[in-house]
């Protein structure tokens, strides 16, 4: 088993966190069947230097250095490619999610028999402490959106806290180098059926993160910026999963606005019919008396039916592209078998 942890600018903990991992791992597993890969995204400070220290003392220790900060899917990427066990657990450096996530997640993994399983905070059983309210705001709000635009009932789409069978998630054609490539990861695994299992999960912000959170103004610019960086990356991946309400939604809005307007153009055409005109004077006279009314309800109309046409048509885009990637995908494996 791989634990893989992509690192940037991490000198002050990732040498107390690996030894937090490795007592873990020594009372988890008995053998020493196991390993922990460090992929350094292009740290700017002695991050590096500690790994390679850490790594000449301990075997398990496996370091990879991208040599450019490139993002966490780029090293992730990297990591799950270099590692070479049956399972694959990804966790974040700071270990906001406790290593004892890994049996939880491990042990689903092996009990559901799914190719992935996420640590979730937010479904029943979770925990959030320490978190700051703004941050954890977003977040909620973003996990609910994205939720429901996979549809398949999961409370964190975005954690980097995960098991993987390695051989699925190796097959996986990944290109996502930022944050997205959780959201990548997951679309393209609901794409091939695969199983997606949910582990209630404790995050816990640890008290130097808070700190330099509310002590570092500069930082906490940075991190705006990511965040809304990171919001338009994951709102695409979500319309991704669902790419016709694009041309659905204003698609409904038009016809509601055609059926009101319809509405009030026929009340005044049953107040002709009521003093006796017939239902073609009514029309008529109806027509002549509100034309920007009836030239409302025609245009909403043809113009929601064309929204709905776009909308049937993407998402037959999107099921085509999604049977080419099936295909694709088999073959990909079928040739490595083979390889």
């Amino acid at each position: 088993m791989y634990s893989l942890i992509p690192v940037f600018n991490e000198e002050t903990i990732i040498e107390a966190n690996l030894n937090a991992l490795e007592d873990y791992m020594n009372g988890y597993l008995d053998s020493k069947d196991w390993e922990i890969i460090v992929v350094n995204d292009g740290s700017t400070d002695k991050t590096l230097e500690v790994l390679n220290s850490v790594s000449q003392v301990e075997e398990w220790l496996k370091v990879i250095d991208l040599g450019f900060h490139y993002g966490r899917g780029k090293a992730l990427r990297e990591g799950i490619k270099a590692s070479l066990g049956g399972i694959v657990v990804s966790l974040d450096a700071d270990l906001s999610y406790a290593p004892y996530h890994i049996e939880r997640m491990v042990s689903a993994l092996k009990r559901e028999n799914c190719d992935i399983v996420l640590a979730s905070a937010y479904c029943k059983g979770g925990t959030v402490k320490d978190v700051p309210s703004k941050r954890l705001w977003i977040s909620k709000i973003g996990n609910k959106i994205l939720s429901y635009m996979f549809g398949e009932g999961l409370a964190v789409l975005t954690c980097v806290v995960r098991a993987y069978k390695s051989g699925f998630v190796k097959n996986l054609d990944l290109h996502s180098d930022d944050k997205e490539i959780h959201l990548e990861i997951l679309y393209k695994a609901k794409v091939l059926n695969a199983r997606i299992y949910e582990v209630p999960a404790d995050l816990v912000w640890p008290e130097w993160k808070t700190r330099k959170r509310t002590s570092d103004k500069t930082s906490m610019r940075r991190s705006t910026i990511k965040i809304k960086d990171t919001s338009a990356t994951h709102l695409f991946f979500a319309l991704l999963n669902r790419p016709g309400m694009v041309f659905w939604v204003p698609g409904y809005i038009l016809m509601f606005i055609s059926f009101a307007v319809f509405l009030v153009t026929f009340k005044s055409m049953a107040s002709y019919i009521a003093i006796g005109n017939t239902i073609y004077d009514s029309i008529r006279t109806s027509m002549m008396e509100a034309s920007v009314s009836w030239l409302t309800i025609a245009f909403s109309f043809l113009l929601g039916i064309q929204f709905f046409t776009l909308g049937f048509l993407t998402s037959q885009n999107k099921t085509n592209y999604e049977e080419i990637y099936k295909t694709l995908n088999t073959i990909i494996s079928e040739v490595k078998k083979k390889g």
